[in-house]
């Protein structure tokens, strides 16, 4: 059979569709191979786009958890004062009507029968509190009833004698009894425990800042105080302890940074949580200055009278909570941070923990005195009595000082590592631009040789052109000159083709990364000139520790301690 009566439709036909696929084929390749010099670019994106997600979830993660966390704190303080004052509410009817009876009777247009009868009822409304039987003793005492006072002065002390041993030398204090205060004073001072201190000793310390004991009294409370001290410190440990205590309450005034504040350098290095800590803590020294200053600024109000001076003491004494209302003032405390730091309970703890001990019902004396100037409202003090705390425990705050700047400018980052695209560097304080911007520069120009030089005819391309050859001569062995042809010229075909399109890959995968190589630099300086600005700030609010240490050391204990009212007449009835 000749071949021209072969009929080849169907072979031409089979070979258009390979002729068709191929151009697919080809146009596909051409796709894959043009964006094959990209793939580590847009994996570089990728990676940040999803560093950038993650970092965005993780703070509304966070923003949610605080949301959460304040709604709950705002509810549940409503249901803790409500508790407290289901169960102390009577408490507060024994202590509004305490200094009524003593202004009644400076006024004396109450009758006596009318406060005893008062008060005793104040017994069966708040069975088990101290200050019940008190006030009974002080209405005997005023209607001259010397074996009903004698009587409920006994219980008031079997409940609380270190309370009732103050009660009453404040209300001797206020009447002139001057002899009788002594007493009192004497007694209350042989029954402290300077290791074990109750909460109402804040109230002493009023009392003596304030000027209100005179005289010897004021000699005798200043004597026992420094005893107080000499004791503790002689305690193996005390001063390190102490000298934590202050370090801690004075940490948590290190403020947070404001959002953007460094917008560029939290996302290229791993060592931004360091920088921020350190940032922070150096800005703790003016806050630290700015509370001492304040606390130091001004005059003290002083009461126009004696009898104001001791109410006011009084109405602190009966106000302070009682021991068995200290757990839920706890609880309400939290509560309150958590409301102020918006939700952070991490932030509210470290706030609660360092005044912690201002809701205890015991702590050493020392630690009274850190309560009493850090955590005045917790505790009840005045801002006398802030500053003579201070002023006593000037040289704690001082060594707490010291301590605090010498760790934080250990944990300063020496050196910092930068992320910029796919180069990486290190740098102090953004001095040495010049020589990261080569490494950078270096660092892509290397990359962008490769990406170049991997550009190249791939495997599949040399297939394609063998694989056709080879089918095209097969076919010309069989006698179909033209279809063997045809193969052969479309798998050159193909071949130049892709070789022809070398060049404009090159071109795009250069292009490609001489972007990123210009955001990545771009990146880079924004870094640097972050870093100088914040190791100058650090530098210039480090050096305002100088400043805390010159205004604590110029502060002593006896300047503090006021001249006040002094009344001439006894305000109590004989």
């Amino acid at each position: 059979m000749s071949t021209s009566s072969i009929d080849l439709s169907p072979l031409v036909r089979s070979i258009n569709n390979i002729s068709d696929n191929l151009r697919v084929v080809n146009d596909n390749v051409s796709v894959v191979d043009s964006k094959v010099e990209v793939v580590a670019h847009q994996q570089a994106i990728a990676t940040q786009r999803i560093d950038e997600l993650y970092n965005e979830f993780t703070a509304f993660v966070a923003a949610d958890i605080k949301h959460k966390q304040l709604q709950l704190a705002a509810t549940r303080i409503i249901e803790v004062r409500q508790e407290i004052e289901k169960r102390f509410g009577h408490y507060s009817e024994v202590r509004r009507i305490t200094t009524g009876i003593l202004q009644a009777t400076d006024a004396a247009i109450v009758r006596q029968e009318t406060m005893r009868t008062a008060t005793e009822n104040l017994m069966l409304l708040a069975p088990g509190y101290w200050l019940a039987p008190a006030l009974v003793a002080l209405t005997a005492w005023i209607a001259d009833n010397q074996p009903l006072a004698e009587k409920a002065l006994g219980e008031s002390i079997r409940r609380d004698d270190s309370k009732t041993s103050l009660f009453f030398a404040l209300v001797c204090r206020r009447g002139q009894r001057l002899e009788a205060n002594a007493k009192w004073l004497r007694r209350y001072f042989q029954i402290q425990n300077p290791h074990a201190m109750d909460r109402e000793v804040v109230v002493m310390l009023d009392a003596l800042a304030n000027g209100v004991f005179g005289g010897a009294a004021l000699t005798a409370c200043s004597d026992v105080i420094n005893q107080w001290l000499t004791e503790l410190e002689e305690q193996a440990g005390f001063s390190d302890e102490q000298r934590k205590r202050w370090a801690g309450a004075l940490d948590v005034l290190a403020p947070r940074m404001r959002d953007q504040e460094y917008p560029t350098l939290p996302n290229h290095t791993s060592a931004w949580p360091r920088l921020q800590t350190a940032l922070c803590r150096a800005r703790r020294n003016q806050s630290v200055h700015s509370f001492f200053e304040q606390m130091f600024t001004g005059e003290t109000a002083v009461s126009a009278s004696l009898e104001s001076a001791v109410d006011s003491l009084l109405d602190s004494l009966v106000r302070n909570f009682d021991e068995e209302e200290l757990p839920m003032r706890r609880e309400e405390r939290l509560l309150q941070l958590i409301v102020e730091e918006q939700g952070d309970r991490d932030g509210a703890t470290r706030r609660f923990h360092a005044e912690a001990d201002s809701l205890e019902d015991q702590t050493n004396f020392a630690a009274m005195l850190t309560n009493s100037s850090m955590n005045p409202q917790q505790f009840g003090a005045t801002r006398a009595t802030q500053r003579y705390a201070v002023s006593l425990s000037r040289e704690w705050i001082l060594s707490a000082h010291q301590d605090l700047v010498a760790r934080d400018r250990a944990e300063v980052p020496a050196e910092v590592e930068l992320a910029c695209g796919s180069w990486k560097g290190k740098s102090v304080d953004g001095s040495n631009e010049a020589g990261l911007s080569s490494s950078l520069n270096s660092h892509y120009a290397e990359r962008i040789e490769q990406a170049v030089n991997a550009v190249k005819l791939s495997a599949g391309v040399w297939i394609a052109l063998i694989g056709g050859c080879l089918l095209g001569f097969v076919v010309l062995a069989s006698g179909a000159i033209l279809i063997g042809l045809v193969i052969a010229g479309i798998a050159a075909a193909y071949f130049y083709w892709q070789y022809k399109n070398l060049d404009k890959r090159r071109v795009e995968a250069r292009e490609l990364l001489e972007k990123e190589r210009d955001q990545a630099l771009h990146f880079l300086r924004a870094c640097l000139a972050e870093l100088a600005d914040l190791r100058r700030e650090i530098a210039r609010e480090d050096a305002k520790s100088n400043d805390v240490t010159v205004f604590l050391e110029s502060l002593t204990a006896a300047q503090f301690v006021l001249s006040g009212p002094d009344q001439q007449r006894a305000s109590l009835a004989s």
